[in-house]
């Protein structure tokens, strides 16, 4: 039996045993607490141009303006007699529609609908179990959080188990495998569409890894946590990638200061890499209604880093495809940015989140000679519209960002006469 096979039949049982949980009992003897659904649409205008990649170009041949329509519908069940036990089940639908670029190409309407979540959780005294198709997010998401990144933020899951251990005070330690089809095999309608390919080639096998993750919350002005994380598979990846981390959270003063501070070491046979991701924040006096925060923080990644689980937008939408090509889209390597952040919610349903960061290269590979990978500032707005419109639990929310990035010398003198520019407005309904 060929590895694909193995996690296929993994997923299969999940789906069996949902099927099994659904069967038990005559959906019409069960209470409502036993089955819960949901879902939420969401709609997004994108514009972006001038991005400047690597290889003297402009991203994605330069302007793209297109949107987005994501429709998601999701099912729990909660068997009564097993009041440890759920099975869950998510169905996801996203087609686009363009008028510059090819960002949106070959993403006709209805035509591939895929499960992003089929799993079976179970918990006992001392263990978590779960045990399909989930979402994994550790930490500030800089190792692990998106198993699928070339289809945007359409799914992120990983074919995965996860068992937590309860057995220590204030402290868990999760253990992880994942094995991740780049051509999901679950696809309905399926398009063969490559989730985590590094180029345009495309490639069709995996992505593949695990780990032990530990939290720890003894001390409470201090939790930590520490990790070894390790990828086995990866399009071009000759060996084994090894990383092992930390990251602390401290508090003082009485909550008026806190931080994130995370470090983490890679390893390959002849080659070391290094993170560092940190952030200090002031709980400005005065200001607890509106939630405010003036923040330093400093993301440095060394030339041979590589993101792991990780290629999503992090710290910017915009400077994703500045990665690509040559490197590959969100593969975050060879960069250093200190910035500040400031944040506030002058009102109940409305906050704005700004960041303005210098950017170089640690390790000089420009066609330019040069390290100034330029000035990035991003703006967040994001706003609850309403809630309990139809529903006790129903939302309607959206969000208006814009991201500005001024090249420096790393980049051609072309690309630095723009400015580049990543515009988004979205509004999403849940239910």
């Amino acid at each position: 039996m060929n590895t694909k096979q193995k996690t296929t039949i993994m997923l299969l049982v999940a789906a069996t045993a949902a099927s099994a949980a659904f069967a038990a009992e005559p959906a019409t003897k069960a209470p409502d607490s036993q089955f819960k659904w949901g879902g939420d649409i969401r709609l997004r205008e994108v514009y972006m141009d001038n991005v400047p990649n690597r290889a003297g170009g402009e991203a994605k041949g330069g302007a793209n303006q297109f949107q987005r329509y994501r429709t998601r519908v999701w099912g729990e069940y909660h068997p009564e007699q097993y009041k440890n036990l759920y099975v869950r089940g998510r169905l996801v639908n996203e087609w686009r529609t363009s008028q510059a670029g090819d960002i949106a190409k070959r993403w006709g309407a209805f035509d591939e609908t895929v499960f992003d979540n089929l799993f079976v959780d179970w918990k006992t005294t001392l263990w978590d179990i779960r045990v399909g198709r989930q979402d994994l997010i550790y930490g500030t998401g800089k190792l692990i959080l998106d198993g699928t990144p070339l289809d945007g933020s359409r799914t992120i899951y990983f074919d995965a188990a996860k068992a937590v251990y309860k057995g220590i005070d204030n402290t868990t330690v999760d253990f992880l495998a994942m094995y991740t089809y780049a051509q999901d095999p679950l696809a309905i309608h399926s398009q063969d569409r490559s989730l985590n390919a590094l180029h345009s080639g495309g490639y069709d096998k995996a992505e593949a890894g695990g780990g032990i993750y530990i939290k720890n919350k003894t001390h409470e002005n201090l939790p930590w946590e520490a990790y070894f994380i390790t990828k086995t598979k990866e399009e071009g990846l000759a060996d084994q990638i090894n990383t092992v981390g930390t990251r602390l959270m401290p508090k003082w003063a009485d909550g008026t200061f806190d931080a994130n501070l995370e470090m983490a070491y890679e390893s390959t046979p002849g080659t070391d890499a290094f993170m560092v991701d940190a952030l200090a924040k002031w709980h400005i006096g005065g200001m607890e209604d509106q939630k405010a925060f003036l923040g330093a923080g400093w993301y440095h990644l060394s030339e041979d880093w590589d993101p792991l689980f990780a290629r999503w937008p992090q710290y910017s939408e915009l400077f994703i495809y500045a990665f690509g090509p040559p490197d590959g889209i969100a593969q975050w390597g060879n960069v250093s940015m200190p910035h500040i952040d400031f944040s506030i919610s002058p009102a109940k349903n409305y906050k704005t989140d700004l960041l303005l960061g210098y950017m170089f290269a640690p390790q000089n590979n420009s066609t330019t000679g040069g390290y100034n990978r330029g000035l990035l500032f991003t703006w967040w707005n994001r706003f609850t519209i309403k809630e309990h419109l139809f529903t006790d639990k129903d939302k309607l929310t959206a969000h208006l960002l814009l991201e500005l990035m001024d090249p420096g010398d790393y980049y051609t003198g072309t690309q630095r006469d723009h400015t580049a520019i990543f515009t988004r407005a979205e509004l999403s309904y849940s239910f």
